[in-house]
């Protein structure tokens, strides 16, 4: 488990389906909530570097209809191409209500 200084809450309520794209430090990150946990991971698709935020999830995974690229938001790694590279991902936790990603 990362060190307690390497975690920062975000200022975040999202609802089982929704994600929202938040900055932290230099990074722009998507958050996801799906009905079973949160995701976070890099907001844009490695492939064109479209922005996910608007692109439909089906059940852990995220699409980018750009072109088709397929992420499993578990791990980044594309599984439908034409992207090849992963998306990066980052622990996320909800402590008493809060969320918290690290890096």
């Amino acid at each position: 488990m990362p060190e307690a200084s390497e975690w920062q809450r975000l200022e975040l309520t999202l609802l089982p389906g929704e994600k929202r794209v938040v900055q932290v430090g230099e990074r722009e990150i998507l958050v996801c909530r799906t009905p079973e946990r949160y995701f976070a991971f890099a907001s844009r698709c490695t492939h064109a570097a479209w922005p996910l935020a608007d692109e439909p999830v089906e059940g852990s995974h995220i699409v980018c209809t750009l072109h088709g690229a397929r992420f499993d938001m578990r791990d980044g790694c594309p599984v439908a191409g034409p992207a090849r590279k992963p998306l990066s991902t980052y622990p996320i936790e909800l402590r008493d209500g809060e969320l918290y990603v690290s890096f």
